[in-house]
Formats: C-alpha cells, sequence, structure tokens
C-alpha cells in the first residue's frame, strides 16, 4: 500500500481558544471563498457490485486535504469498496482523474489521489483538519455538491456530539462503533463528502448522511481520519460492534454502583459533550470474531490494558495500536466483573479485496461489513451480484453459496476451485441460503454455461495503480462431473438405453412440452431475464434428428437465448435452438435434438396433428378440447366454448418497443385455466385448431399476461418454411412477405359516417356476413413499400382486386400475389375511392443475429418493433437509413456515466458516419482505453443530441455475441 503524508494540520496546533466560534460575515465570506478552492465535485461510477455497493454512476464532494500530494477525502460510500472510476471536477471546471488510495473498512471516510500536475489553471487549497475544534453550539458551514448544484453553501449549528452512527440499511453499508455530529443543515444527495467547516475554514467533521425526511443531517468526527491522514496503518477489531449507553439503561443491565462512580470520574464530567453521561456496552459480536465466545451481549466495558474505556476514540485508538497483541478487557455482566483475555484482529484481513467473475455474477468473500449485518462468519462465498447462471439458479443478491456440485465452499477458494473443475453443458446442484431464511438451505441447480460471457476470472485490489487487476481463474488438474451431469446437447433424464417399459399413453402430454428460455442479452426490449410456457411437437423424427415445438413469443421472445425442453411425460429435458420468429404473429419454433432423446422417448413423441388450414375456423359456439400441462406439469383438459373466433389480439406498443402481435385474429373460450395456463386448442379427432398462446400486453407501464388461441395456418407455413431449408441441407428460418401495415378494425354500421360508400358498404356485407367490419390503415412500418403507399387512416376495401375484410383476408391476398410483383389496392383516402400498388416486404425469421457491446452499451440493428413506430433516421449526407441502435446499457459503464442511454440511434462517431454496425466498429476499434469519443445520437422522436464517452476498456472492453454462418445455428462471442 501506499504511504500517505502526514497531515497539513497537528492535533497540537488546536488550542482552547480555537474552539471560540467567529461570527464576522466578512470573515465567513472569506473562509468560503479559500475553502471553496479545495472543494471538488466527485463524479464516481462503482464498475461492478461489491460488498454493501451496487453497480452504478452517481455524484458526491470531496475536498483537498494535502495540496502537493493530490489527496482528497471523502465519504467511504463515494468511493466505495469494490472497483470504482472517477474524477474530480474542480471550481474553475478543470478535471482530473482520481484513483482509490485508501477505504476504511468500518469509518464512512476514504481518499482519492489525484495529479496536481494536472491542474494548469486552478490555484490548488487544501483544509486542515481539527477534529477536536468540534462543540455543541459551533457554527458551521456545509461546502458542497447539494443535490447535484455544484456549489451549495449551508449553514447550521452543532447540536450534538454523540448521536449514534446512522443506520442506513439492514443489508448494506453502516457505519458503528463511533459517535457522530448532527447539526440541521439540511443537506441531501450530492453533499456526501462534504468539508464541514467552522469561520477558521478548518474541517472539523465530514458530511455523511441525513434524514430523508427532516433537516437532521449526520458528520463524521475526524479523529480517525486524522489517523489515517497521518500514517497509513493497520487497524485492530474485536469483531464487536459496541453502543454508547446512558447509565440509567447501563443500572438495568446490572453496572454497579462504585463501578459507575469510577466511569464517571473517568471522564471528568465531559461538558463538552464527548461523554460523561453513559457507558459502552457491546451490542453484537460477529461469529467467528475474536470477541465471540468471551463478550457477550449487554456486557458493559469498563477497562482495556488497566485503563478506562469510556468512548469511541479512545477505544478504537487503542485497539489500533495493538493489532494482534492479546488484550486484558475488563467488562461487567449482570454486575459482576469478568475479565477477559482477546487479541484484536486486523480489520482489512477481513475486508475482501478480491472477487470472482463468473457470467456477469460477482462473488467474494463476505466483509466484516455484512457478516456483522447477517450474524454471520466472515469470509463466507458472498453473491454480491448473481448475473446469469448464478440467477438462473435462483440465486439473488447477498446469497451465501455453502457448497457446488456436493463439494463443500467454505471460502472463495474452494469455490473458484470447484467451479473451475465444471464442463461446458454440465448442470449441477448448487447450495445456499439468503440471510433473512439463515436457517433453510436451498438447492438450485447450476447450468455451466460460458459461451456468452468470458472466462472466469479473479479481480484484485491494487492500491499502487487505484485499479482492480484481472487474472483469468485457473483450471486445475482435470476433475471429473457427477454422472447426472451430462453434456450440454445431450438430453437428462432416462438413459437413452434405460428399460423398456410403457407408460399409459393416455395420460402422457408427450405433445405438449414445457419450454424453458433463460434470456442471455436483454435484445429487442425484452423484459425479462428468463420465460416459461408450454408448446406442441409439430415435428418429430429421431433417424434425421429434427424435433420442432411451436411455442409463444411471450414465451421465445428473442433469438439470443438458452432454450430448454422438457418432457414430462418420460420424464427427461434436452436443449433446443431458435428455428424461427415470425415478425407478426405471437408464435415461434424451436428446434431439439430427436436422436438424442431417452429410448422410450423418442419413440413415443407423436408430432401433434393439424386440422386442415383451408378448414373453416371455430365459430362462436362451438366445442373445443383446452389440452395444456398444470403447473405441476400433469396433463389438463376441458372441453370449453368458443366465445369468438375472430376477435382482434390488440396489443399496443410498449413504451420501450418490443415485440407484440400484430393484425392478429385470435380465439376465445368461455372458461381456461388462467393466464399462465399454456397449450394447445384441438377438435375432437384430437387436430389442432389452434396455439393457446399466451400475449404480452403493456397496462401502465406494466405488463400484463392474457391467454388466447392462434389458428394454426401461419404454424403450418412456419413449419413446412423450415422442413425446406432442411431438406436443402441448410440452416435457416425464411423470410415471410409481408404488407407492412398494422389495420385497425371499423365496424361497418360505421363506415357510412367515415365516407365508405353505401355499395362498398353491402360489398364488404357480402364478402363477410359474420365480421360486418372494414379495416382501416392505423400506422405503416418506416421505409416500406406500404409507407409509400398508405397513409394513416385509409380504409381498405380490396386486396389484389378482392373485398377484404379480416387480416386472414390481407395475408390471403399477400400469398396469392406474385413474387416481386406489388399488390394492388383500393382505398377510401379523404372521401374518394383510390387505386393504390403496394410493394411488399420480405420480412427474415431469425430475429435479431447480432449484439455489440462498448463502452457497457448494447447496440444492434434496429429491430421490426422500433420500424413498426413510424419512423426510422437516415444519414443527411448518404441518405442511408440509420441502423446501429441502442437497446440496452449496463450499470457502472461509461454508457451509464455519460448518459449513451437506450432507445437511441449512433449516427456519427467523432464525425464519421456510422449508418451500420461494421461501420461503427470501424470507427471505434483504433481508439484507445480513456480516449473521449463524440457521438451523435438521434432519438425515437427525431432530436439530435451530441454526447462524449470516456472509453473504459479495462473493465469494458468492446465484444460482440453474432450467430455463427456455418449453419450451425450456434452463437459464438468475440472480442473486438
Amino acid at each position: 500500500m501506499a504511504d500517505l503524508p502526514d497531515s497539513a494540520v497537528d492535533e497540537g496546533d488546536v488550542g482552547e481558544d480555537d474552539a471560540a466560534p467567529i461570527n464576522d460575515s466578512a470573515q465567513w465570506q472569506a473562509t468560503v471563498k479559500r475553502v471553496s478552492r479545495a472543494v471538488v465535485v466527485i463524479k464516481t461510477t462503482g464498475v461492478r457490485s461489491f460488498d454493501t455497493e451496487s453497480a452504478g454512476s452517481a455524484y458526491a464532494t470531496g475536498f483537498v486535504v494535502d495540496a502537493a500530494r493530490g489527496l482528497i477525502l471523502t465519504n467511504r460510500h463515494v468511493l466505495r469498496p469494490g472497483p470504482v472510476v472517477a474524477e474530480a471536477v474542480f471550481q474553475n471546471r478543470e478535471e482530473v482523474p482520481l484513483r482509490a488510495l485508501y477505504c476504511d473498512p468500518v469509518h464512512d471516510f476514504a481518499f482519492f489521489r489525484f495529479d496536481p500536475e494536472l491542474l494548469r489553471f486552478h490555484d490548488i487549497a487544501e483544509v486542515p483538519l481539527a477534529p477536536e475544534a468540534a462543540q455543541v453550539g459551533l457554527e458551521v458551514r456545509v461546502v458542497g455538491n447539494d443535490s447535484g448544484e455544484k456549489l451549495s453553501i449551508l449553514s447550521a449549528t452543532l447540536a450534538r456530539l454523540d448521536r449514534d452512527a446512522p443506520k442506513y440499511s439492514g443489508k448494506g453499508y453502516n457505519d458503528f462503533n463511533t459517535f457522530y455530529l448532527q447539526a440541521a443543515s439540511g443537506t441531501k444527495g450530492g453533499s456526501s463528502g462534504s468539508p464541514v467547516i467552522d469561520a477558521r475554514g478548518r474541517a472539523v467533521g465530514l458530511n455523511a448522511g441525513s434524514k430523508t425526511k427532516g433537516t437532521a443531517a449526520y458528520y463524521l468526527p475526524l479523529h480517525r481520519v486524522l489517523r489515517a491522514l497521518n500514517l497509513l496503518r493497520d487497524a485492530g477489531t474485536l469483531q464487536t460492534t459496541f453502543a454508547y449507553k446512558g447509565f440509567d439503561e447501563c443500572r438495568r443491565l446490572g453496572l454497579r454502583v462504585d463501578t459507575e462512580a469510577a466511569l464517571r470520574a473517568a471522564q471528568g464530567g465531559a461538558a463538552d459533550g464527548t461523554g460523561g453521561t453513559g457507558a459502552l456496552v457491546v451490542e453484537d459480536t460477529t461469529p467467528g470474531g475474536p470477541g465471540e465466545g468471551a463478550l457477550e451481549v449487554g456486557d458493559v466495558l469498563v477497562k482495556i490494558r488497566g485503563e478506562f474505556v469510556t468512548n469511541f476514540v479512545t477505544l478504537e485508538a487503542t485497539l489500533d495500536d495493538n493489532v494482534c497483541t492479546t488484550l486484558e478487557v475488563v467488562v461487567e455482566r449482570g454486575g459482576e466483573e469478568v475479565v477477559l483475555r482477546i487479541t484484536p484482529g486486523n480489520l482489512h484481513d477481513v475486508t475482501p479485496s478480491r472477487f470472482l467473475e463468473v457470467c456477469g455474477g460477482v462473488v467474494h468473500a463476505l466483509s466484516y461489513q455484512q457478516a456483522r449485518n447477517f450474524q454471520l462468519p466472515v469470509g463466507s462465498v458472498y453473491v454480491a451480484e448473481p448475473g446469469y447462471v448464478l440467477g438462473l439458479a435462483g440465486l439473488s443478491k447477498h446469497a451465501i453459496i455453502t457448497s457446488l456440485n456436493n463439494v463443500p465452499t467454505p471460502d472463495l477458494d474452494a469455490f473458484a476451485n470447484a467451479y473451475a473443475r465444471l464442463e461446458e453443458g454440465s448442470r449441477v446442484r448448487l447450495q445456499y441460503f439468503v440471510h433473512a431464511e439463515r436457517h433453510r438451505t436451498k438447492t438450485g441447480l447450476l447450468h455451466f454455461n460460458s459461451r456468452w460471457y468470458p472466462p472466469p476470472a479473479f479481480y484484485d485490489r491494487s492500491w499502487r495503480t487505484g485499479r482492480w487487476e484481472r487474472t483469468l481463474l485457473t483450471i486445475p488438474d482435470k476433475g471429473t462431473i457427477e454422472p447426472d451431469a451430462k453434456k450440454r446437447r445431450k438430453a437428462s433424464g432416462d438413459s437413452r438405453e434405460g428399460d423398456d417399459k410403457e407408460g399409459d399413453d393416455d395420460d402422457d402430454p408427450a405433445d405438449v412440452p414445457v419450454v424453458d428460455i433463460a434470456t442471455v442479452a436483454l435484445a429487442d426490449g425484452v423484459y425479462s431475464r428468463s420465460f416459461e410456457g408450454s408448446g406442441a411437437v409439430i415435428h418429430h423424427d429421431p433417424n434425421t434428428g429434427l424435433g420442432l415445438v411451436v411455442v409463444d413469443r411471450n414465451t421465445v421472445p428473442i433469438a439470443s437465448c438458452d432454450i430448454l425442453v422438457s418432457f414430462a411425460a418420460f420424464p427427461c429435458e434436452i436443449g433446443g435452438k431458435v428455428e424461427y420468429l415470425h415478425p407478426t404473429h405471437n408464435f415461434a419454433v424451436v428446434s431439439y435434438d430427436a436422436g438424442a432423446l431417452p429410448r422410450r422417448a423418442r419413440e413415443s413423441i407423436r408430432p401433434i396433428a393439424f386440422a386442415p388450414p383451408d378448414s373453416a375456423l371455430p365459430t362462436r359456439g362451438d366445442e373445443v378440447v383446452l389440452v395444456g400441462l398444470s403447473a405441476q406439469l400433469r396433463p389438463m383438459a376441458r372441453v370449453s366454448a368458443v366465445t369468438d373466433a375472430t376477435s382482434v389480439a390488440a396489443i399496443p406498443s410498449a413504451d420501450i418497443p418490443r415485440f407484440r402481435a400484430v393484425n392478429e385474429e385470435v380465439i376465445t373460450l368461455d372458461m381456461d385455466f388462467g393466464y399462465n395456463f399454456g397449450g394447445v386448442l384441438t377438435d375432437f379427432e384430437s387436430r389442432m385448431v389452434a396455439l393457446w398462446a399466451s400475449y404480452a400486453k403493456p397496462v401502465n407501464g406494466e405488463v400484463r399476461d392474457m391467454v388466447r388461441g392462434l389458428p394454426v395456418a401461419p404454424v403450418i407455413d412456419a413449419r413446412d418454411e423450415v422442413l425446406r431449408w432442411r431438406e436443402k441441407g441448410k440452416r435457416g428460418a425464411g423470410s415471410v412477405r409481408l404488407l407492412d401495415a398494422e389495420f385497425d378494425v371499423l365496424q361497418l354500421a360505421k363506415a357510412s359516417d367515415h365516407g365508405v360508400p353505401n355499395a362498398w358498404v353491402e360489398r364488404l356485407m357480402r364478402a363477410d356476413p359474420v365480421r360486418r367490419q372494414a379495416l382501416t390503415v392505423a400506422s405503416v412500418v418506416a421505409d416500406t413499400g406500404a409507407s409509400k403507399a398508405l397513409k394513416g387512416g385509409d380504409v381498405v376495401l380490396a386486396a389484389g382486386g378482392e373485398p377484404v375484410v379480416s387480416f386472414r383476408g390481407v395475408e390471403r391476398a399477400v400469398r396469392v400475389c406474385k413474387t416481386g410483383a406489388p399488390l394492388p389496392l383500393r382505398v377510401l383516402r379523404k372521401g374518394e375511392v383510390v387505386d393504390v400498388t403496394c410493394e411488399l416486404s420480405e420480412e427474415l425469421c431469425a430475429g435479431t443475429g447480432r449484439l455489440l457491446h462498448w463502452a457497457g452499451a448494447q447496440l444492434q440493428p434496429t429491430h421490426r418493433p422500433v420500424a413498426e413506430l413510424g419512423f426510422r433516421p437516415t444519414d443527411p449526407a448518404t441518405g442511408a437509413h440509420l441502423d446501429v441502435f441502442i437497446s440496452r446499457w449496463y450499470h457502472g459503464s461509461p454508457a451509464q456515466r455519460y448518459g449513451l442511454y437506450a432507445l437511441n440511434w449512433v449516427a456519427s462517431v467523432n464525425g464519421t458516419p456510422t449508418p451500420t454496425l461494421d461501420s461503427f466498429v470501424e470507427a471505434t476499434k483504433a481508439l484507445e482505453d480513456g480516449a473521449f469519443v463524440r457521438l451523435k445520437l438521434i432519438a425515437l422522436n427525431g432530436r439530435p443530441k451530441v454526447l462524449t464517452v470516456k472509453l473504459d476498456l479495462h473493465y469494458w472492453p468492446t465484444w460482440e455475441l453474432r450467430r455463427t454462418t456455418d449453419g450451425t445455428n450456434e452463437w459464438e462471442r468475440v472480442l473486438l
């Protein structure tokens, strides 16, 4: 660790006269002017979740305490205990980078360091520290970045010097074993780390927190800060929390009268408010710490090494000066004097300085801070961020991992060793508990899948550089996986050569599997990390190995995901791949390896039969059979009556554009099993009539699910398309032709009010006496033939020369239109019937196949739901449509730090146009770490914006997820 300089002010420089308050306004003005030159705005970003803090970016305050060496004092919760990137902005708007120098393990203070030579125009001042100058009634000023206002000056009067340390959170950072100063300064967010100064410009406290409702603010006394500034030394700890209790309460705990008298005398009355009315009482001890088994809750501390200890300053000074030295500690317990011998440990030894990053998750040794919160031993395997793999296993933040793959994991090294032995695709047991239910061990199933993320790596703190250095997790001597963990593409469950016992086929829902989805990257506006739903087997051929399952797109929303297909009837499960994503209808097709299933499953599964697509749809009152699986994966069926076979799904656009069913008629029933029950609708010949599908409907910013029946006609087309590609020896989802407009329904009863001629009303009535409706253009997809031929509000009367009154009618006209030929339309526009021709679109059904991660922002080609909003910007110079769209940003990244947020297109980089991802990669590949990059963005509303982003390639390198082009339909991660 780097040595810290001597303080600018010695404790001996503070005399009795220094405590006298100075109220001269002119002196206050001069003091504030001088101090403000030392105060800085700190822009800090925690790049990873660690210990008590989550990844994120914030503004705070700090002040220079050593101008020659560039030392800035601020709060611990500003510097953060984990990896951090920070800059300081002085009052003349000069900015310098900061590096973390010291973070106190317990108290809310820390030091940054900067290079004074980088300041060209600012005359640096420094603020001396005077902890002994604090007294009740002292007039002070708080100079800092209150509420993000760059510089605010708040006045207050110190009211208390012995306020208990504020408790911020039951599972986050809390200070303890110290008094706090209190005043009604009303400081709020952004003022953390501000100096609390007297009229002479000396810091008497460090602003740390405040009440959210009220003006009370809390300042950290500077006794331990001054010690750390003078010399960075080991800090001692008993891993015990003390509380200052009044003598009235101490007497109730059994404190004897003569002991109370001695403690009062030792404090000399303490007229300055630092003590004199109470004693230190044990509040709790941390399991496994030096105090456990010796000190007990309720013990009143009397002496250490023969000296009375009556306040936190004396207590901590004694412990810090006697690290690893056995001390004689005298306490009173229930009226009896107890003499103990305790050896203080080193606080820095129980403060983690490394973490393991695994698939976006962060695990490290449990810190003393959290061990104290949770009453657990220091060093346990603590989950600061679950990430992808641990999150799918059921772990949440603050979980404690106890074993992995049946191997105990008492510490981080044991966990890392067990994790390194896992093989790709293995599925192993993981045991853990959460602090709220610490006596209940939970079991999850960890699916080891590293292809989406960088290799697991340790990050170790370097105080010399201020960074955390990355080291790949080494793989130990070849380990073995338990027999129940199979390779990734092989089915788990029954053995392939297992027994031939047949089950009752009538009870086996072999053609209704459950599909579990884990979305790796939240692309295309997807709103959740995982989905689950029922589907239907529509093709199964063990000889070719091809199995196909149809499922709704509320279960399989995007292509970049991990899929697990479960056949509960056997039971077995197997990995799957996305083969087909329909761009407008609510279904997807997933493939699985039919030949890799257990023998009983591969021989028993039969694809469901379809009702003929050209047959009439069920009508109101017809009976159908709803077949699906319960939450316990048991088959369920019910005969239900159709209440409406021509209902419109009517899914509105979400605030964040994502897939929604467009121009879709659905079937509704008189009853169902609830919104989370999926399956199929069949006729009484067991032929599939519709997919009983889940639809995600945005309502007031939330997602609500509903289930409806999706007719099978487009599903049959999709299955045939996939099979045609396979017969050609290729992998691909193909495409569909679309008339890229969204239609609303207009009841014929109101058609004449919109100007539809009576002759056309009669003609549309004859075309479909049931629906009695016409179609109006609600919107068009940007940059398509429909956007050129149709206008909002057009009433579509005919397509391809035939009257159309339904979405299926439009699709039928598109289907029979010759390839490459425009579709003739007759529409009512502004009261006149006009003929137009519309170029049809060819929409791929593969989904987004490329995701670029740059500076913590996820960039991708513009996905269809965005274009459905009707706007897509162009490059003014070339006229090319912009196709670099920001769909997500990560907490703690430069993207968050500098406001590179989602729902924007990137138009240029440093003045170079970037219409495509390739052009963006070309424009950024030569940029170095730490470089500032100027970006021009275009928002969804068309508003341009220019911002700069500072690259951080150490923590946020540039990488890409892309679907391979070798025909395997796999994904690969490429570091650029």
